[in-house]
């Protein structure tokens, strides 16, 4: 029994038309070639693939089946063969990627250029937002997202986790002085972000300890965190922010970290940075490059990450980021 692709591919859009004229137009065929395309098939199957009258065409048991068959060679074919262009190309055309606006700012933005160096040939379209993305409905090929990691059909490459500090300037704690327990806050100014579902929630704990909540006040709520982390410099208040936001600060002394027994969280879920694409059998080239580009660039940990132990950064590590935190 001898079946072309040929055959298998005219006979699956039959299926999806429901129309031998329709598939005819869109193949440059005539419909009596689309048939006998059909005849040879079930000819060469020994099954009746179709039943056919002047209002529809309805596939037999036998022909739903083979057409479920017929799919999955195709895909595994078409797969295959995307593979193997990709080992052998090099990585061009568009890659557009999606990105919170602060750290496609702080993270992304900087190394564009190196990555423009490695792959001259790939073009780079970058969309900053806060909103809340999904890669399977919107036109995106690789989505970074600060969030609880959950159940998901996506591809996920994972980052790092979102670890968040309390921190305030040297000279606000001259002039108020250092809360040492998260009640001690409340008698403070806090800087606070404010999304679209409200103000920030904080939540501190020590080890062992279930994750109490704290609702921070002061003099200036945001929904742009570097517009409160730029208040915090000028000794307006406290904020707690995500070390891939403040790391550096708290290593330059620019910002103090308190309540350094506490964790601090934004919620009682864990928040994860991460890569996502959406599902396919292969990952296409394009978006294999620049995941590889941008893991080796933040290293493992990543250079924002802040011990609380205000370590000296790695040599080598945070010198290689051009015009970035």
């Amino acid at each position: 029994m001898s079946i072309h692709t040929r055959a298998m591919q005219i006979y699956v859009a039959i299926l999806d038309t429901g129309n031998f004229s329709e598939v005819a137009r869109r193949e440059g065929m005539s419909p009596s070639s689309v048939s006998r395309i059909v005849q040879q098939l079930e000819q060469a199957l020994g099954q009746q693939l179709l039943y056919r009258n002047t209002r529809a065409i309805i596939p037999t048991e036998a022909g739903r089946l083979y057409g479920a068959t017929f799919r999955e060679v195709l895909e595994s074919m078409g797969a295959t063969a995307q593979s193997l262009r990709d080992r052998s190309s090099e990585p061009g055309g568009l890659l557009r990627i999606n990105a919170p606006v602060v750290f496609g700012h702080k993270h992304i933005a900087p190394w564009l250029g190196q990555l423009h160096d490695r792959h001259p040939a790939l073009k780079i379209e970058l969309t900053q937002t806060d909103d809340f993305v999904d890669p399977l409905s919107a036109p995106v090929d690789l989505l970074f997202r600060i969030a609880p990691l959950q159940d998901s059909s996506l591809h996920v490459r994972v980052v790092d986790t979102s670890t968040y500090h309390l921190a305030a300037s040297p000279g606000y704690l001259s002039r108020h002085g250092c809360p040492r327990t998260p009640a001690d806050l409340l008698s403070h100014n806090s800087l606070v972000y404010k999304g679209v579902m409200g103000p920030q929630r904080s939540f501190f704990s020590k080890a062992g300890e279930k994750p109490e909540p704290l609702a921070l006040s002061g003099s200036l709520l945001s929904n742009n965190a570097e517009t409160l982390v730029n208040a915090a410099l000028q000794d307006a208040g406290i904020v707690m922010m995500p070390d891939w936001l403040i790391g550096e600060l708290l290593l330059q002394h620019r910002l103090v970290r308190l309540l350094p027994d506490y964790r601090v969280a934004a919620g009682p879920e864990q928040w994860a940075i991460a890569m996502l694409y959406p599902p396919t059998r292969f990952m296409p080239l394009n978006v294999r490059v620049v995941i590889d580009f941008f893991t080796e660039k933040f290293g493992s940990p990543p250079y924002w990450k802040y011990s609380g132990h205000d370590p000296s950064p790695v040599p080598g590590r945070r010198k290689q980021l051009p015009n970035g935190p």
